[in-house]
């Protein structure tokens, strides 16, 4: 698997307590470089991993650590918040048809990985559903939303709207679009 890690830190000790119990993490911490997983239809916005474990589409180029190649997983290092008692690690995207889920996947960043993407350089990042490559996206504001981030599932159908969407999305704000690998 190609890895875009360039050089890694020294090992680090890290620790997390809370009221349940301590979370002692020790291990080494990956190079960061520019995000290379641009949106098409919404310039400026990249692929980052939402505090829920979803897949968005950010506003700004961030540093990130990533892992991907061709029909590899596509991980990404996530930190989670200090009152999660975790430990950072690698994500890893991954898509799924939700029950009653018309036209799209349901992308999420999980401990394991289960999709694998075809994302090199300059070409659109992809996965295979049902023995055809998809790679168009859908991205969508939740209705709560406080920022500009957008949620992203991967399009399996024609349409450009989803549905069966969840509750928590305004639909009216979805926008059909592709994801370059830089």
């Amino acid at each position: 698997m190609k890895s875009i890690l360039a050089a890694v830190s020294l090992a680090t000790l890290f620790l997390t307590s809370s009221t349940v119990g301590a979370v002692i993490c020790s291990f080494l911490l990956p190079a960061k470089s520019e995000n290379p997983f641009a949106a098409t239809a919404l310039s400026g916005y990249y692929l980052e991993a939402g505090s829920d474990g979803s897949a968005k589409l950010v506003n700004g180029q961030e540093l990130v650590a990533v892992r991907y190649g061709s029909n590899a997983p596509l991980g990404l290092w996530v930190t989670p918040p200090p009152t999660a008692n975790a430990c950072p690690a690698y994500k890893w995207l991954n898509a799924a048809a939700p029950t009653g889920a018309v036209g799209y996947e349901t992308l999420t960043w999980d401990a394991s990985p289960i999709t694998y993407w075809n994302a090199t350089a300059g070409s659109e990042l992809s996965t295979v559903v049902d023995g055809k490559s998809i790679s168009k996206f859908i991205a969508c504001k939740p209705i709560a939303s406080t920022d500009s981030s957008y949620t992203l599932f991967l399009q399996t159908a024609p349409a450009d709207t989803i549905t069966g969407a969840p509750s928590s999305i305004d639909i009216t704000t979805c926008v059909q679009t592709k994801i370059v690998v830089i």
